[in-house]
């Protein structure tokens, strides 16, 4: 039994981390301190190696020779190219929810920026980037589609493309959402997917801009 137990609580550290990643806890380029981990989270060092081997292997952690575990920073570059597999992935997943999603999940993920209207204060702004997050993690959760969420889980891109935060400003991107919104009311799958595509590679060009500078 105590191999089970082990592995069940590698896993529970492992998605620990990966949340303080994603939630900028453990902030990109920054150092991993395991005994400050191994405290905070309650366990032995044990299943803080396991889920840091596990989480260098996905390519969240880098591993430096005689320096430690670092939160890996992403450049431009690969950014780019995370937006691009976004935009395929996620414009495939919204035309799977158009075509073929309950009408209360279509509701889900339109409710997701009910409440928002520009400009943003503060607490909007914050409020505005976990709604983001939420909206497109439903979005792969309604798909249907198996492949599309293990991939979304096993690579994480969510996770890595949203390492810097938000790469556009709300005044751009909330009309974006709410025309994606509208098509997939619609059951328009065509046209929820365009706008789903072009949302994306609107955002890889800010990271493609830089790269020419």
């Amino acid at each position: 039994m105590s191999k089970i137990e082990n592995k069940i609580l590698t896993d529970l550290v492992y998605e620990k981390i990966k949340t303080m990643i994603d939630d900028g806890v453990l902030l990109p380029g920054s150092k991993v301190n395991k005994a400050e981990l191994a405290e905070m989270l309650g366990v032995s060092q044990t299943p803080i190696n396991d889920a840091l081997s596990r989480l260098a292997g996905e390519k969240f952690i880098e591993q430096k020779s005689r320096q430690g575990y670092f939160v890996r920073a992403f450049s431009d570059a690969e950014l780019c190219a995370l937006f691009e597999v976004r935009g395929g992935l996620e414009g495939v997943a919204i035309r799977l929810c158009a075509e073929n999603a309950g009408d209360g999940e279509l509701r889900q993920i339109a409710s997701c920026f009910d409440g928002f209207s520009l400009p943003l204060d503060e607490g909007g702004y914050n409020d505005y980037i976990h709604a983001d997050k939420v909206f497109h993690e439903k979005i792969l959760a309604f798909s249907g589609n198996i492949v599309i969420t293990e991939m979304a889980r096993t690579h994480g891109y969510l996770i890595k493309s949203n390492q810097k935060g938000l790469v556009r400003p709300p005044e751009e991107t909330l009309p974006e959402h709410r025309e994606i919104i509208a098509a997939l009311l619609a059951r328009d799958a065509g046209k929820a997917q365009e706008f789903m595509i072009r949302h994306h590679l609107r955002s890889r060009d800010v990271f493609k801009a830089s790269l020419r500078k």
